[in-house]
């Protein structure tokens, strides 16, 4: 056999499971799993760790068995192994037991290089599992979720649903799976597309973003939390131009508490607002603040009519405003 896909992989003497992408090589073993247990309910199970596994432990789980009983063996973390269980599983691989499933995960290490091509040579089916980073990978990742449930999904809800959660596979997984819980039609009723508006509710009813939130990670240089909070918040249904107008009105208080001599009672603020305010302040340069209050200016022009993506302009006026707290 050859290289296969997660959800196409079934039981053989030997599985091999390769990859970086954790939720994907946990998938193949669940699946592996499952269709064992299926053919033999009864079936024996070793959950093993590479780094804690000896050679003599290997031959016990996998001895030939008196009454022919089936066992399925899963040792996780290959690149943790000692050269004496990698060399018992090269000889084991060679020549495997009747009735064993012996199922190998491996996370894309060094270590281990010689069994993994031992594997390969055997002809025993092996499951690669690299991260998906590209944004169309990413897109059929999650109409795979759907179509392998038969299911149907409009492509703006996808899009939507990997610009909140693709940078976390087994978070948009999760949601995914979510969603086709929530849409589940009543028995008899023919289910329909799963749409945007549906996403969009099922985010709004679980991330309590709102507008103030992402201009608090904003302006506190948070980059990256920020950015992800603002995915929430537009999926949860936040306009960009109160949006916009929240960043002014933080900003707006950061600038007064920063002036010298500046009060609570001199700007207005309840004591406890103006602590947190000038606290913040005292990590602004002048120049950054500046720099800051501009970026809100122009998104706000362009989020009124005058750039055709308020979206972009909203995020890129959230870049700008984390960079713009480390000028110095």
């Amino acid at each position: 056999m050859a290289q296969v896909e997660w959800h196409s992989v079934a039981p053989a003497p030997v599985v091999l499971l390769t990859g970086r992408e954790p939720l994907l090589l946990q998938r193949a073993a669940d699946r592996l799993r499952t269709l064992v247990r299926e053919k033999d309910p009864e079936v024996e199970i070793h959950d093993l760790q590479a780094g804690d596994t000896t050679p003599g432990e290997l031959r016990q789980v996998t001895a030939p068995s008196l009454f022919g009983d089936a066992r399925l063996v899963l040792i996780d973390n290959l690149g943790r192994a000692n050269d004496q269980l990698l060399d018992a599983l090269i000889d084991y691989v060679q020549q495997p037991e009747d009735g064993v499933t012996l199922v190998l995960r491996h996370g894309g290490e060094q270590r281990g290089k010689k069994l993994l091509d031992t594997i390969r040579k055997s002809g025993a089916p092996w499951v690669k599992a690299d991260p998906i980073k590209k944004l169309n990978d990413k897109h059929a990742f999650t109409l795979s979720e759907f179509s392998r449930a038969r299911r149907r999904i409009a492509t703006d809800a996808v899009h939507a649903l990997v610009d909140a959660f693709g940078s976390d596979l087994a978070e948009l997984a999760a949601t995914c799976q979510q969603l086709l819980s929530d849409t589940q039609p009543e028995p008899k009723e023919e289910a329909g597309p799963i749409t945007l508006r549906d996403v969009e509710a099922l985010t709004a009813g679980r991330v309590e973003t709102t507008a103030f939130a992402v201009a608090d990670a904003a302006i506190g240089g948070k980059e990256r939390e920020a950015l992800a909070l603002l995915r929430h918040a537009e999926l949860a249904g936040v306009d960009p131009v109160p949006l916009v107008a929240s960043f002014a009105r933080k900003l707006r208080d950061v600038a007064r508490a920063a002036a010298p001599g500046a009060t609570a009672q001199s700007v207005g603020m309840p004591d406890w607002l103006f602590r947190n305010q000038a606290r913040e302040a005292r990590q602004w340069t002048d120049r950054g603040l500046a720099a800051a209050i501009q970026a809100v200016a122009s998104a706000d022009h362009g989020v009124k009519g005058n750039e055709r993506d308020p979206h972009w302009t909203v995020q890129r006026m959230v870049i700008s405003i984390c960079r713009a707290r480390r000028i110095r």
